[in-house]
């Protein structure tokens, strides 16, 4: 088999998006879009990977990236429109039964296609009202690219050939992973550019190394068999892996090695963490900030309550009353924000001896307390009833029977607002 021009770019875009995945993957965001992309460019990366080694795969398997970042644009709507959740339920019944329907003929796939291009409009509207116009602008015409490399892949066409437009759904997949990374990183208040960076150099210098062993072998041997292929897109994937998610493996590798240290496992966890985000913390100073932008990076401040390595990365440890009483350390700067978020939280709690209660001058400090400060998760199982004081097991229930999620979310940035105040005052 010789080297071609179809081998190349398809290496090339293999590595380039599974790399951009694990990123995204990596970040371990809590907003579904960031995740619904990232499943996208891992597809498509193993679609190629596949077709290096085995062979070509019918395109229409193509169309699942371009399903997944469907759903990705339905969730980056704001939960206040109400044709959100009935758009979300309707992409997730009709998504499946679209791809099997292009299987068997492609020309179904102009369903897809034209859901593209509504989304990208659904985008510039977004674009309009927000905080983020630049981003999402260009979100909107990536999206436009994205339907069309699709549509000229997928479609019957045969336009162009294979190989171009596979590079060309390879290069507008990746730039849709990196608008989605900076409209991430903007919505966190985080810093990217060099935390990126770091991750592509990384990655680039252990896949690269080891893949350069495989490329010698080859050029020493003077053929290319589908074992030595299989070694390379092996190695090409194990270095980037190994680099994206080298955090998790380190604390599996203590689980296993020291499974009786849980207190220094967990300590060298936060310390790693708190080492790996730092590069994402902004400069930007809460005295520059409007008084819509500190109270929505405090809401992001007050989710991430409980992780103090990303709690370190939020532009709020530049507080005043962060800064004079903390050492120059960013552990103990974002311990001094999580003791500051909690005394407002606090601040929130009506007067007098009840411990819990339910009238309307309880919701601000109950939709606060209990899901970030107690870890209370009313819509999952994982509270256990046996394990929570009279309190909490009231609040849950409160929460569960009387507060549907889209009011607790509601009353949540309200009450951020409030503690935005307060921090503000402070």
């Amino acid at each position: 088999m010789p080297i071609t021009f179809s081998l190349i770019s398809n290496l090339f875009f293999f590595g380039f998006t599974l790399w951009l995945s694990a990123y995204l993957l990596a970040r371990a965001s809590k907003k579904a879009a960031v995740w619904l992309t990232a499943f996208g460019l891992l597809f498509f990366a193993l679609v190629i990977g596949f077709e290096v080694v085995w062979g070509q795969l019918p395109d229409s398997l193509l169309l699942i990236p371009a399903l997944l970042w469907i759903g990705a644009v339905l969730y980056l709507v704001p939960e206040d429109q109400p044709w959100r959740e009935g758009a979300i339920r309707s992409w997730i019944f009709i998504a499946l039964p679209v791809l099997i329907l292009t299987i068997l003929n492609r020309w179904f796939s102009f369903i897809a296609i034209l859901a593209l291009i509504a989304c990208s409009v659904v985008i510039a509207r977004l674009a309009s009202r927000s905080r983020f116009k630049n981003t999402l602008a260009v979100l909107t015409v990536i999206g436009l690219f994205v339907a069309l490399s699709t549509g000229l892949l997928v479609l019957p066409l045969n336009w162009l050939p294979r190989a171009w437009t596979i590079l060309l759904l390879g290069l507008d997949l990746f730039l849709l992973g990196i608008a989605i990374t900076v409209w991430d990183a903007f919505e966190e208040g985080e810093r990217f550019r060099s935390h990126l960076l770091r991750s592509f150099v990384a990655s680039l210098y252990y896949a690269g190394a080891l893949a350069a062993l495989v490329i010698l072998a080859i050029t020493i041997d003077g053929a290319i068999t589908q074992g030595k292929l299989i070694a390379l897109v092996s190695v090409i994937a194990f270095g980037i892996l190994t680099q994206t998610f080298s955090n998790p493996i380190q604390a599996t590798l203590d689980r296993l090695t020291a499974p009786q240290e849980d207190t220094i496992n967990e300590q060298r966890k936060t310390l790693r963490e708190t080492a790996e985000e730092l590069p994402r913390l902004s400069l930007l100073t809460p005295q520059e900030m409007d008084q819509v932008e500190f109270a929505r990076l405090t809401r992001r401040a007050l989710s991430h309550l409980g992780d103090l390595p990303k709690l370190a990365t939020s532009p709020l440890i530049h507080l005043p009353a962060v800064v004079s009483t903390s050492a120059d350390n960013p552990l103990d700067r974002a311990l001094r924000l999580k003791m500051l978020l909690v005394e407002s939280i606090q601040r929130l709690k009506p007067q007098g001896s009840a411990a819990f209660g339910t009238t309307e001058e309880w919701r601000y400090y109950n939709v606060l307390y209990y899901p970030y400060v107690r870890g209370l998760k009313p819509y999952t199982r994982r509270n256990e009833q046996h394990a929570l004081d009279e309190d909490s097991r009231q609040a849950l229930s409160w929460f569960q029977n009387e507060v549907p999620e889209r009011t607790l979310h509601n009353w949540q940035n309200t009450a951020a607002k409030l503690v935005a105040g307060d921090l503000r005052n402070r």
